[in-house]
């Protein structure tokens, strides 16, 4: 096997007499293009052959970079033939001698290549590879272009074709002619998802040197604003969408892209392109592209196999000591992060948080507060976990009772022994706040509550008033029968099995968990039913319980959405997740013990009309569900407080008490926070949330998560100091290992 070295032209003229397409990255015009970033030069076009038999084309470029010299080339080689491990290995020994005698300079050669082959190839040094990515299939009419789409994708797509204001187009000209505005929204883009955008005079030479035949521009206005845009590559009957950027306060933002990407695939089909490229997923074996998984393999049935980038070493002993610096790099990079580990703020010497409970909700409250205000919190209970008990951000003071003089006294005892400080008082189950209610009227002035009214607890604490609600602001709750168990005639469902039943008030039930009864009831039939009725009755439970559809999907399809609303009816804080595994155990049942964050942008407009139409202030946790079969957001039921779950808002980007203190304590204008940074909340080990995920895109997603250092547990705090509560936690967490073998051994499609 030789190497060939061509001229540009030779090169493009070969492809064509072989019948082969190449990628616009392997053509001149590319190369000139390159050329325009400093450090980059072409360095020659060669075919690799066997005798007379072309195997293989590649075009390179020269990058110099840190002192040394090695070749890229983007989407290549580019293969004459069917590739195979063995061809393929001998082309790369070809490659390296033939550079080895003609450049001594090269270190490495970075392009796609199959198969990790032993003592030739290392993954690379830099950069994010990938080996799956989603092509759109562009053949037919537009209907056929949907068609070809996973039913997500089809959905998306037509919400945004329905309900978004945009008015999508070509905008190449306009492009060309002032890059300004485009460049203003990647730079804004950059700002928001954590990038820096390549200089402005990057997009322009592309546009420039490829021209309009191999790049166009497509874009989204609103009342003649640009919302949105994409940069697209051409090469023949094939396309990529290479960058995209939008505007972070566009009206309906989150269908924006949506739209776009479909008014690109059709002008492009008009073109002759039958393909276009999305440009990389993550995988189980490369990760780090995961975050957009769960978006752009929508549009594809399925993802396509590439192979990834990886490095061909022309010097060993040059690129082992880049490896041993890199290797350096990561462990001062990492001593550094670790010493400088998050401290607390500043303590505010005017806040006294009381914190009534003594679960893990209540620790990552007191948490949430010391992170914000370097402050420790007063936990007031009965007893404590030991995450609490044994914690150095607590001051733990039990209690012998909980009822509501005794609740009283002590948030009187604290507010009086702290009279020039503001004592904020939450608390995390149903009955705590309807204590709080209660008692409000008779607590200190410096007493701050952040909780509802007496009205608006009462109408979104009843599943039955709050379903009314939520129809009546056009948001979609499950089919409901309200059933009353007074009396002794059998009860009949007027919803088709299977269903879901649960009380209508949590609270009233809570007492009954003593007892072994559970948080939510799956019944297949009427004789499961039956006995439900028989046993409530038998223990003297009389409030109304409620029947309601099951609506399909494992635990993945739940979601959570945290707010905070001020007393002026301004929404300051929207946090979205959506839950990967839920607790099984019978009194647990609907507390995720695993989440990732998940805007949920298009539910907030009417989330925060229907929250400003019953006059809540405070927090709120909202359940929901998404339906499998219609891609919409199903409402469960409104939590009037907080949540068990709140530090997934923290994961997210913004701390909810800091919402709260900005509101209550410091009278600051109101402003609206979204908790929209990926990451991925775990109270579980990992090994046990992987055994759960059944789809492998989400899988994958989850795991890029991981590999970017973005997951999170509030139980692991660096303020922690104690060894003894450390392996109590970590005990505890593998004690959940146990605790799904007992309840909920194996996955199943329905989570029951």
């Amino acid at each position: 096997m030789h190497v060939i070295s061509l001229t540009f032209p030779e090169f493009e003229a070969l492809a064509d007499e072989l019948c082969i397409e190449l990628p616009v990255e392997q053509t001149e015009a590319w190369a000139r293009f390159e050329s325009t970033a400093e450090g980059r030069t072409p360095w020659g076009t060669v075919a690799i052959a066997e005798g007379e038999q072309v195997i293989a084309l590649a075009a390179f470029m020269d990058y110099q970079t840190h002192g040394y010299h090695y070749l890229r080339a983007h989407h290549a080689p580019v293969w004459a033939v069917e590739r195979t491990d063995a061809l393929e290995r001998e082309v790369l020994e070809s490659l390296v001698s033939f550079i080895r005698s003609r450049d001594r300079r090269i270190v490495f050669v970075r392009f796609n290549i199959g198969t990790p082959h032993a003592r030739l190839v290392e993954e690379v040094l830099s950069t994010v590879p990938y080996d799956e990515t989603v092509v759109i299939d562009l053949a037919g009419t537009p209907d056929d272009i949907l068609a070809h789409m996973r039913s997500r994708g089809r959905r998306d797509v037509r919400k945004s074709l329905r309900e978004s204001p945009a008015v999508y187009a070509d905008e190449t000209e306009a492009a060309r002619a002032c890059f300004d505005d485009f460049y203003r929204l990647m730079v804004e883009t950059g700002a928001r998802d954590g990038f820096s955008p390549a200089p402005q005079s990057d997009y322009e030479n592309m546009m420039r040197e490829l021209g309009d035949k191999r790049c166009r521009v497509f874009g989204g206005r609103i009342d003649g604003r640009l919302v949105n845009w994409d940069m697209v590559v051409i090469a023949g009957s094939r396309a990529g969408r290479y960058y995209g950027a939008s505007a972070t306060d566009a009206p309906k933002r989150s269908l924006l892209t949506d739209g776009l990407i479909y008014f690109e695939s059709c002008a492009l089909a008009e073109r002759g392109c039958t393909s276009f490229d999305q440009m990389g997923v993550g995988s189980e074996a490369y990760p780090g592209l995961s975050s957009l998984n769960t978006f752009k393999c929508k549009f594809a049935e399925q993802t396509t196999h590439v192979a990834p980038d990886r490095d061909l070493v022309v010097k060993p002993a040059i690129y082992r000591a880049l490896q041993g610096a890199k290797d350096l790099r990561a462990k001062v990079r990492d001593l550094r992060a670790a010493s400088a580990a998050p401290e607390p703020a500043a303590p505010r010497e005017d806040i006294v948080p009381v914190l009534l409970g003594g679960d893990l909700s209540i620790y990552a409250l007191g948490r949430q507060f010391h992170e914000a205000f370097g402050v420790k919190s007063i936990a007031l209970h009965l007893a404590f976990i030991a995450a609490i008990e044994r914690s150095s951000i607590f001051t733990c003071r039990t209690v012998s009772s909980t009822d509501d003089d005794a609740i009283a006294s002590e948030l009187a005892a604290i507010a009086g022994a702290h009279p020039t400080q503001r004592v904020i008082v939450m608390a995390n189950t149903d009955p705590q706040i309807a204590q709080l209610i209660r008692i409000r009227e008779g607590l200190p002035g410096n007493v701050i509550l952040p909780i509802p009214s007496a009205e608006a607890f009462a109408s979104v604490s009843d599943k039955i008033a709050f379903g009314d609600i939520a129809r009546a602001h056009g948001l979609r709750v499950p089919e409901t029968q309200v059933i009353d168990l007074a009396g002794t005639g059998r009860i009949l469902s007027e919803i088709p099995f299977p269903l879901i039943a649960k009380p209508a008030r949590s609270s009233s039930f809570m007492p009954l968990y003593e007892q072994g009864f559970k948080k939510v009831y799956a019944l297949d039939g009427q004789d499961g039913l039956d006995m439900l009725v028989a046993k409530l009755r038998a223990a003297g439970y009389g409030d109304p319980f409620i029947l309601q559809e099951r609506i399909l999907g494992d635990d993945t399809f739940m979601g959570a959405i945290t707010c905070y609303m001020d007393g002026k009816g301004k929404l300051r804080l929207w946090s979205g997740a959506q839950a990967l595994l839920e607790d099984h155990a019978p009194t647990m049942r609907g507390n995720s013990v695993a989440m990732m964050t998940r805007p949920m942008e298009e539910l907030r407009a009417p989330v925060e009309e229907m929250l400003r139409g019953i006059g809540y202030a405070g927090f709120v946790e909202i359940d929901v569900k998404r339906d499998p079969k219609t891609g919409e957001h199903v409402f469960f039921e409104i939590n009037p407080r907080i949540g068990r779950n709140s530090y997934i808002s923290v994961c997210g980007g913004v701390n909810p008490v800091r919402v709260m203190v900005e509101d209550l304590v410091d009278g600051k204008p109101a402003r609206l926070l979204t908790a929209d940074e990926p990451a991925l909340y775990t109270l579980i080990p990992l090994r046990l949330l992987y055994r759960y995920i059944t789809d492998p895109e989400l899988l994958a997603e989850v795991k890029g998560l991981v590999s970017e250092g973005r997951i999170f547990d509030p139980q692991h705090y660096a303020a922690e100091t104690d060894p003894v509560r450390e392996a109590l936690v970590r005990a505890t967490e593998l004690n959940q290992i146990r605790k799904f073998a007992r309840y909920y051994p194996k996955p199943t499609e329905s989570s029951f």
